[in-house]
């Protein structure tokens, strides 16, 4: 319970300031006068990137343990993104795993894997104290992964071991604030609305189906980001970034994990 309270009411407070920020750029808007497709092509992150993030993690898998398990856990992702007439298309793939996750003396092996591809359309363009902000929207499908390995001794049948997946259908959003030649602020959200979910289960006991179809509450994947990218030489540059990530399965025996990351990307534009 008080992990379920705390990574709550930590994504409610990222949400809460996201919110407002986009209330504020709207409230400060001096004109909304559409911007053509250029001007976003123009700002739009294309091109080839990789990353590497660090922070905390937190986990309560109860197919295993109704404890909260928590640890450090890195994460490397490669982006190819590139900007068509009238869209942005982007395609990632990211990895996770750690041996660092512990509940006392007990610890736990989690892999995460994702696979994510998606539209960006441009939005009517606004304007933040005589500054342009470029804003995308579109839709994305994504294959999440989620394995659990705890390390202790077990006899019978593995119950030491959990799995979980989502292939969704959702929403990505982008926000980008140019603040001068060389950089911009750029903030996203990606948010799953429908999954088909698939959860490892004890046959042997009851009678539930490991494949269910999921929605927005009963399987939310949700990630955030908020960072600085800097134009270095010619067509590289390097962004710094603060990324949350929440995935909340509850058709079965509940998955609740959370992570806050410090993301550094390097980029290559084409």
């Amino acid at each position: 319970m008080g992990l379920s309270f705390k990574i709550f009411h930590r994504s409610v407070k990222i949400k809460i300031k996201f919110i407002f920020a986009i209330l504020a750029i709207l409230l400060f808007a001096g004109n909304s006068n559409a911007q053509d497709s250029l001007s976003h092509r123009t700002v739009f992150p294309r091109g080839i990137s990789v990353e590497y993030g660090l922070g905390k993690y937190s986990v309560r898998d109860e197919y295993i343990s109704k404890e909260k398990y928590s640890g450090t856990l890195p994460s490397f992702k490669a982006n190819w993104s590139r900007f068509h007439n009238k869209y942005g298309y982007f395609l990632s793939l990211e990895y996770g795993s750690s041996s660092k996750i512990k509940n006392y003396n007990v610890s736990t092996d989690i892999y995460q894997f994702a696979l994510n591809q998606g539209f960006l359309y441009p939005l009517p363009g606004m304007s933040l104290f005589a500054t342009d902000v470029y804003a995308f929207l579109g839709p994305s499908t994504e294959l999440y992964f989620f394995y659990n390995k705890q390390n202790i001794a077990v006899s019978g049948f593995d119950y030491a071991q959990s799995f979980a997946a989502l292939l969704s259908i959702g929403l990505n959003s982008e926000l980008i604030l140019p603040i001068q030649q060389n950089l911009q602020a750029e903030g996203s959200l990606c948010l799953s609305m429908l999954s088909l979910g698939f959860r490892m289960v004890d046959s042997e006991e009851e009678d539930i189906s490991p494949v269910k179809l999921l929605t927005l509450l009963s399987g939310t994947n949700v990630s955030f980001r908020l960072g600085i990218r800097y134009n270095l030489i010619d067509n590289f540059s390097l962004k710094l970034a603060y990324k949350l990530h929440l995935t909340r399965i509850s058709s079965w025996d509940p998955l609740l994990s959370a992570s806050d990351n410090l993301i550094v990307t390097v980029a290559y534009e084409f």
